[in-house]
């Protein structure tokens, strides 16, 4: 399926009366999952620039391998996990059969790291397989609901959210806060509550300075930005007030902000928490992340049994000036 949204206009060159516009739009495709897959709340590439790789309802990691392969299993996330589990689209099968959400690889090892809803924050090595449990719960508190995350490329610290000490569908309608923004370090093996009494912890993106880190939080409809260096480290701030609620967060390599929210289209940040773009297509129902990778954008879903990726189209025109 194939959409078009034109936004975009740019002359290329002038000569007396006549001129050429360029007209720059975005091209929409769906990526079907393949049958039994549903849900591809996250999307990852590797440190090859293999992928995508999305995490589905079913439990299961699958990478696109292109045409001819299609989508592969690349890892599960519960050691326990049948093929009893394949096709479910459950929540109350993810206690045995798994939930990969939050995706991220770790560039400098080609590791992938997991959030897991129910089994916490896992990793698994560039050959795949079944994820190593990493940690199910800090300060005597477990994990309730693991949501997203991203890495520090230098460190290789994790920053990921724990949504909320409820269940889902209670914390949605309470306005629950008890989320928490944490911290793993590979070193040290520690995990470390950075923020508490979030609203719907959910996406997480490490600025491209890492001075800061922001996180949404869902049903306040916000992202909140937390000051990692400089003489703001350790408090907190409101990044942006957004029209839809926030999903996860991914960064570009120009340092901007993709957010997924509902129901509202997906939008584009600056540094500094203004909109740059909006992806307002009927191209994308809802969305659950966006991520930008080689001049694509790649659109997951919690709920589609596809992503929608985008590309730029430039059409141009000969046309006659007064």
């Amino acid at each position: 399926m194939l959409y078009f949204h034109y936004n975009v206009v740019i002359i290329i060159a002038v000569f007396s009366s006549l001129f050429i516009i360029g007209t720059q739009s975005r091209e929409y495709h769906h990526l079907p999952l393949g049958p039994y897959m549903n849900g591809p709340e996250s999307v990852a590439f590797d440190c090859k620039g293999d992928g995508p790789y999305t995490g589905i309802s079913d439990g299961r990691v699958i990478k696109w391998q292109g045409q001819i392969q299609g989508w592969t299993e690349f890892a599960v996330t519960s050691p326990h996990r049948s093929r009893d589990c394949d096709g479910l689209d459950n929540s109350i099968d993810e206690q045995y059969c798994g939930r990969p959400l939050g995706l991220k690889f770790d560039m400098r090892t080609c590791e992938l790291y997991i959030a897991d809803s129910s089994l916490g924050l896992m990793k698994v090595g560039s050959r795949g397989g079944v994820a190593t449990s990493l940690s199910t719960g800090v300060d005597g508190v477990p994990f309730r609901f693991l949501n997203a995350l991203d890495i520090d490329s230098h460190s290789g610290v994790v920053y990921f959210t724990d949504t909320s000490s409820k269940e889902y569908v209670e914390a949605m309608k309470s306005y629950d806060h008890t989320g928490r923004l944490l911290k793993y370090d590979p070193r040290t093996q520690v995990v470390t509550v950075l923020l508490d009494s979030l609203v719907f912890a959910n996406g997480v993106a490490l600025s491209q300075n890492k001075d800061f880190v922001l996180v949404a939080e869902t049903t306040a409809s916000r992202i909140k930005r937390l000051w990692l260096t400089g003489p703001k480290a350790g408090t907190s701030n409101i990044f942006a007030h957004l029209t839809g609620h926030p999903d996860n967060i991914h960064r570009n390599h120009k340092g901007e902000f993709w957010v997924a929210q509902n129901p509202s289209k997906p939008v584009k940040l600056d540094q500094f928490g203004e909109i740059m773009e909006s992806l307002d297509t009927f191209a994308i129902v809802d969305s659950s992340d966006v991520t930008e990778f080689r001049n694509t954008i790649w659109i997951g879903s919690v709920v589609q049994p596809y992503l929608v990726y985008s590309t730029w189209y430039l059409g141009s025109c000969w046309c006659m000036g007064e």
